[in-house]
């Protein structure tokens, strides 16, 4: 079992990590407390009632010195439709999950601040601009478009308890549709890291265990991928690495679905962490 899950899926050309990553002994750790708590919901009846539905969205502009960052309206509107489309499985018919989850623009916010924008990869810049600009409860999906040293990164859900203004996904700004970031310009960034913020790990969280993300449907990988390496088995458990899938590290191009598994998993995390809250 491996501890290495600093590798991160950043902007081409650097090298660094994705914040928030978590050791797998932490991830054990939330995995449990997931269980506990789905098995108490069903308990009382809650799953049926709380499962699936929409998401209404934040979306924080943030720009910096110039106005640097900026985005229109249309450029927010395909963003929106991008993740629609990753979790409804519309980019990979009869093989992608349709989670059941609708993403709603509740309000665009725009933000001139240079601090913010460049500065967000420090802990205490980002605890400053999401304490003064978050919206909503543990339903609500805050996103922030600022100038990071990789792609992007969130909040699992069951932080949210902990520290609900930090609760969210700040994605560079150069990933969205039609941005500057070579390979990741198709908006999948966002597709990526909402995955986090409703409860998945990265496909190849664990490497070769049978445990690996703790989703059945997704085989085990030994590390991420880079680019679109069809065919790749980087393990020697059943099933190729699952390159599609929007929680690996391949190129937006490459991107195209979410597993039933997956979805049982955003499924057990929304009705533990969020729904309701």
């Amino acid at each position: 079992m491996t501890d290495a899950l600093s590798a991160a899926r950043v902007k081409p050309g650097e090298a660094g990590s994705e914040r928030n990553e978590i050791s797998q002994a932490e991830a054990e750790r939330m995995n449990r407390d997931l269980r506990e708590r789905v098995a108490a919901a069903k308990a009382n009846g809650r799953v049926e009632a709380a499962a699936g539905g929409t998401i209404p969205v934040v979306f924080h502009i943030v720009t910096g010195t110039g106005g640097v960052g900026g985005m229109t309206d249309a450029t927010v509107a395909q963003q929106m439709r991008v993740l629609n489309e990753g979790y409804a499985g519309a980019e990979a018919p009869g093989v992608a999950a349709n989670t059941g989850f609708t993403f709603v623009l509740q309000e665009t916010k725009r933000w001139s601040n240079n601090t913010w924008f460049t500065g967000v990869d420090k802990a205490r810049v980002e605890k400053q601009m999401k304490s003064s600009t978050r919206v909503g409860g543990a339903s609500t999906l805050n996103v922030w478009s600022v100038d990071i040293d990789g792609l992007g990164f969130a909040t699992f859900p069951s932080w949210y308890a902990r520290d609900p203004l930090l609760d969210g996904v700040v994605i560079d700004y150069s990933s969205v549709p039609g941005g500057s970031a070579t390979n990741f310009d198709l908006g999948k960034t966002l597709t990526h890291e909402v995955g986090h913020w409703m409860g998945l790990w990265h496909t190849f969280q664990g490497g070769c265990t049978a445990t690996n993300d703790e989703v059945s449907d997704t085989p085990a990988q030994s590390s991420y991928s880079t680019g679109c390496p069809e065919g790749r088995d980087s393990c020697s458990l059943p099933g190729l690495d699952p390159i599609h899938n929007y929680m690996d590290y391949s190129y937006d191009s490459c991107y195209n679905q979410f597993t039933p598994g997956q979805n049982t998993r955003m499924q057990d995390a929304w009705i533990a962490y969020r729904s309701g809250k």
